[in-house]
């Protein structure tokens, strides 16, 4: 009785635990929104007397849909009213609604208006919409040029996402002459900004040897950086170079292992003392033998030096082939055994 006493207790302790944090995470979330809408009606009060900070304000208020009901058609009614009084952050920023057409007709060539008024004004933001716009000619004739000159002026404020761009372009020889090593340059700044796609490209940089010495220890290195912030296409890159999940290396390891002791003694088999060789069957088990020996110590010793810079059977097509070349060897083996037992 008395351990079921303490079990009751302790259940009853646990859910009344339970109960009181829900609530008061349920209380902060109520006081957040109340703190949100307070807010947002002092911002209404202000922006309609013309405070243009308040405008952009309300506006953001009203994209993410804090403090008021989510509206991008609000959104843009107050950041229009900013931009027309020369606020970047409100261009830039209804640019992108014109261009995504949300809460407004889409409309690329008021999206590069507005771009361009931020950009002039040095937002680094809209330099590098701007530049988009341009690359993909939308809403202006396609101009890589342009696209170059305005993804320049972005990239030298730190803006991550316009270096990457620059990077691609130098890489593709858009607008300017093809330089891999210009290339890395920008795309060395954006990803030690944290941009995935950037640190995904500096593993294909030094995965093929491109602008920089072909390393394929960084080549993983950045690679993995990129899928941590869910690149499928760097996750992708691992794989195929033997250097993703722990499990799968594991598997493989037994595997391979596995493989290669039993082409060993399919060798060897066949070269102990008193062995024939002259029989053209016993010459192809050997063979095979061997060779399934050397495709998986092959592949063993590459997947062993993958993430340390070594280029040999990082692929991972080639340790599949140690399986096919043994199992064939063994069948064989194991025919020409049963056949020499059989006869008189």
């Amino acid at each position: 009785m008395t351990l079921v006493w303490k079990i009751t207790s302790a259940a009853t302790s646990a859910i009344v635990i339970c109960g009181v944090a829900v609530l008061w995470s349920a209380h902060k979330e109520r006081a957040a929104e109340r703190k949100l809408a307070d807010a947002a009606r002092e911002y209404r009060v202000r922006a309609e007397r013309g405070d243009t900070k308040a405008q952009y304000a309300l506006g953001n208020l009203y994209r993410k849909g804090k403090g008021v009901p989510q509206s991008y058609s609000e959104a843009a009614r107050w950041w229009c009213k900013a931009a027309h009084e020369g606020d970047a952050k409100a261009q830039n920023n209804l640019a992108v609604l014109y261009q995504r057409g949300q809460g407004v007709p889409p409309d690329f060539a008021e999206a590069v208006r507005w771009y361009r008024k931020a950009a002039e004004q040095g937002y680094a933001n809209a330099q590098h919409g701007l530049g988009f716009m341009y690359e993909q000619g939308q809403g202006v004739p396609q101009d890589y040029a342009q696209a170059v000159r305005w993804y320049g002026k972005a990239a030298d404020q730190g803006f991550a996402t316009a270096q990457y761009c620059l990077g691609n372009m130098y890489r593709l020889g858009k607008g300017v002459p093809q330089d891999y090593a210009e290339a890395f340059r920008w795309w060395r700044m954006a990803a030690d900004h944290g941009s995935a796609e950037a640190q995904c490209g500096l593993g294909f940089m030094y995965r093929e040897g491109l602008g920089v010495p072909r390393d394929y220890g960084e080549a993983v290195r950045w690679y993995r950086k990129a899928a941590e912030q869910g690149v499928p296409q760097a996750q992708r890159a691992l794989d195929s170079m033997g250097a993703g999940s722990n499990t799968r290396r594991r598997i493989l390891y037994v595997y391979l292992s596995i493989m290669f002791l039993v082409s060993l003694c399919l060798s060897i088999s066949f070269l102990l003392p008193g062995k024939s060789l002259q029989d053209w069957r016993q010459k192809a088990m050997t063979l095979l033998g061997i060779s399934g020996m050397s495709v998986a110590g092959l592949s063993l010793y590459g997947i062993a030096h993958t993430e340390m810079g070594h280029p040999m059977c990082s692929n991972a097509r080639y340790p599949a082939l140690a399986g096919p070349v043994i199992v064939i060897a063994f069948v064989a083996y194991i025919t020409a055994r049963s056949r020499k037992r059989a006869r008189p």
